[in-house]
């Protein structure tokens, strides 16, 4: 498995990677009447966008997909750029009413990567969970300590397996009552 490439936020000027979310989709190319298919082994899905979060609501910027019937539409007036397999749309300003919540990262912590799928919280210094209602922000919420504490549990119980899987007999010292093992 490969892992996916990620829709972006643009946020008080930071580039963030988005990677949870509750309440439905943000876009969908069906919305404009396209069917997405596979770019690649990267974008199963078929497409990636880039949004900007705004005071004034959150907005789709950017979209490239492939479509399933070369059928290109216009989105809000905008034609795409066509590349061999997939187009892009540039300068898009459409309006995304979603309600719900969004979790998006930066600071990517490159021991952290797993090649399968979409990064998970703990690989990431900076993370926040926003609640939106209607493309509006009505909460927002630091997460990057929480992540950092989830991130050193992880790392000790890898260590520790690491080294129980180092020792001569893992099986039997992990079922022992040894009082002198670590």
């Amino acid at each position: 498995m490969t892992a996916q490439i990620s829709d972006t936020f643009i946020f008080k000027g930071g580039q963030y990677t988005l990677i949870g979310m509750e309440g439905g989709e943000l876009i969908s190319p069906e919305q404009f009447g396209m069917r997405p298919e596979m770019i690649h082994t990267a974008c199963y899905r078929g497409f990636y966008a880039t949004y900007e979060l705004t005071e004034t609501g959150l907005y789709l910027r950017e979209l490239t997909l492939c479509e399933k019937d070369g059928n290109y539409l216009p989105i809000n007036g905008v034609l795409p750029e066509k590349e061999n397999y997939q187009a892009s749309y540039y300068n898009l300003t459409v309006l995304v009413p979603f309600t719900g919540r969004i979790r998006f990262a930066k600071d990517f912590i490159q021991e952290m990567y797993i090649h399968m799928g979409f990064q998970r919280p703990t690989a990431f210094k900076t993370v926040y969970d926003i609640t939106l209602d209607n493309g509006r922000v009505v909460k927002l919420n630091d997460q990057s300590k929480e992540m950092e504490r989830k991130r050193g549990l992880l790392r000790r119980s890898l260590r520790y397996f690491k080294q129980l899987i180092l020792r001569k007999n893992p099986v039997s010292e992990a079922f022992s009552l040894d009082m002198n093992k670590e």
